[in-house]
Parts: structure tokens; sequence; C-alpha cells
């Protein structure tokens, strides 16, 4: 009887044992599995995402546009109040360790007040006052070759001036309503009658961008390596591009004829693209919303709405 009383307590302790060790174990597989799902996995994209690793990753391509803002810069003031945007300058991704070795910064090209020239990221996105949204010409004739034709035509208006005019234009002539309609077209086709097209040497950021899509587009025009119709991809000003043939009617030109129409077009229109505005590049359709950066995180957006839902 004694020693059926002590198997059955050996019988109940070694159950315990079983059941405690079995209760101990499970909680630590659970805990380890919902580490494991929290835990990044190698090439995983979780958004939002911290800015050193946005850096690091390959998630900006060279010449994709940025738009920020300045505060406390008066001429930024000016372009915000007149054009109604949150954004109030425009820069282009130059280069980066992400692109190639030799960088441990990302830079942007860009035109400020004190000229054209090559600014680090970094110092938009440590700014808490600043945010900053980048976009992208998502088109499959833009490759390579075509991206850095764009960069090089904005480097070498390095040290080109700030053009205070331009902004000055821009402020009176939404202040009075007054737009580049009939007679100013006819004032500019005019002028490109009268003599040759020579390119600006004095720039407002979003200008700069523009021209340097455009400029790029035509030069691949000129030499057949794109059909005229692309330029309608690159102009970021409404206006500008409604005096475009819509895409479907550029067939029905003959190819010098669309040629043409596509090389005047910078002529005819210089007003217009030399005063792109921050807010043109933002509710432009040619550029894709990609990503939205404040207070260190970096948000993926799809739209001009998500973008403003995130400003703080």
């Amino acid at each position: 009887m004694k020693k059926r009383i002590l198997a059955g307590v050996a019988a109940l302790a070694c159950a315990v044992a079983i059941a405690t060790t079995a209760f101990a174990l499970v909680p630590e597989k659970s805990k380890d599995a919902a580490k494991t799902r929290a835990a990044p996995i190698a090439g995983e994209e979780i958004w939002p995402m911290p800015i050193d690793r946005f850096l690091a990753g390959k998630f900006l391509e060279r010449s994709d546009v940025v738009l920020t803002r300045r505060d406390g810069d008066a001429v930024s003031y000016l372009i915000r109040w007149a054009t109604g945007s949150i954004f109030s300058h425009a820069a282009l991704v130059f280069s980066g360790p992400q692109f190639e070795s030799g960088y441990t910064s990302t830079f942007v090209i860009e035109a400020g007040t004190g000229g054209v020239d090559l600014t680090k990221l970094d110092d938009y996105v440590t700014d808490k006052s600043s945010f900053l949204a980048v976009k992208r010409l998502r088109k499959p004739w833009f490759d390579e070759p075509k991206q850095s034709r764009v960069r090089g035509i904005m480097l070498e208006k390095i040290k080109a001036g700030y053009n205070y005019w331009a902004v000055g234009r821009i402020a009176r002539n939404i202040w009075f309503g007054v737009q580049q309609k009939l007679q100013g077209k006819e004032k500019t086709i005019e002028a490109y009658r009268n003599r040759a097209w020579t390119p600006p040497q004095e720039f407002i950021c979003s200008g700069l961008v523009q021209l340097g899509f455009i400029e790029a587009a035509l030069s691949f025009i000129d030499s057949g390596q794109l059909p005229p119709a692309t330029l309608t991809d690159v102009v970021f000003h409404k206006d500008a591009l409604s005096r475009l043939p819509d895409p479907a009617s550029w067939q029905y030109f003959e190819k010098a004829q669309a040629k043409e129409t596509a090389m005047a077009f910078r002529q005819q229109l210089y007003y217009e693209l030399e005063s792109v505005t921050p807010e043109d590049i933002a509710t432009s359709d040619n550029l894709e919303w990609l990503y939205f950066i404040q207070g260190g995180q970096v948000h993926k957006v799809a739209s001009y709405d998500d973008v403003k839902k995130l400003i703080k």
C-alpha cells in the first residue's frame, strides 16, 4: 500500500514536472516566434523607414526630383505665397554612395539664391523644420543615358545666377491674374523669328529642373534617338503642355514637321518654362509620387493628398 502511494506521488510529480516544462516552453517559443515576426528580414521594406536606412538602400534614383521648402528664406516664402504651395524649392538627385563609390553623402543639384550648385541632401533631412518629397519620371525611354544627360545639362549651369526677376514675374502674374496668353505668345513667337534662342544664364530652382528635362529630351529628339512626341512627357507646366499636340496627334505630323514642332517649343514658351514653379512640379501628372520625408522618417506616398496628410 505504501509502495503504491509512493509510486502515485512520484507519477504525479513527474506529470507536474512535464506540464511545467511544457508550459514554460510554449511561451518562450511564442516569444521567439513573435520576435522573429517583428525582426525585419534582410531586404524587407518596412514603412515608415528611418532616413539612414533609406539613404543606404537603393530607393532613390539619379534624376529623381526633390521638392522641399526653405524656412527663413524670403525668396522661398514669396514663391509659396505667390503659388499657394506647401513647397518652395525643387532640386534633382545628382549622385551618392548608393549609386557609385567615393561618396559618403547623397547630393542634389539645385538653383539657390547663391546660384546653381551641389548640396547635401542631409542639409534638408536633418532640418527639423523642413520636409521634402520625391517624385520620379518613370517612362520606358528614360534610362541611364537620359538621366545622365539631364544631370549633365544642369551641372553645366553650376555657378549660374539666381533669377530674381522670374520670381517677381511669378508673383506679379499670380497677383494680377495675368498669364502668358495670346499677347504673350505672339511676343515670344516674334522674338523667336527675329533671333536664335539662347539658354538663360539665371534660373529659379524649379525652372532649372524643368529646363534640364526639356533640354535633355530635345537633344535626343534632335539626334533622332527619341520621337518628338516624347517632349510631352517632360513638360511640367500645364499651360505650356497644352500648347503641344496631345500624344495621339503626333502621329499625324510628317517626321520633319514633328521634329520642327518639338524644337520650336522651347523658343515659343521660354517664359513659361523658365518660370515653372515647385507647385507646377508637385501637380504635374508626368512625375510619379514616391516618398515623403520628415522628422527622420521616410513614408511611401502615391499622391499629393498623401503628402499633405503627412505634414506635421
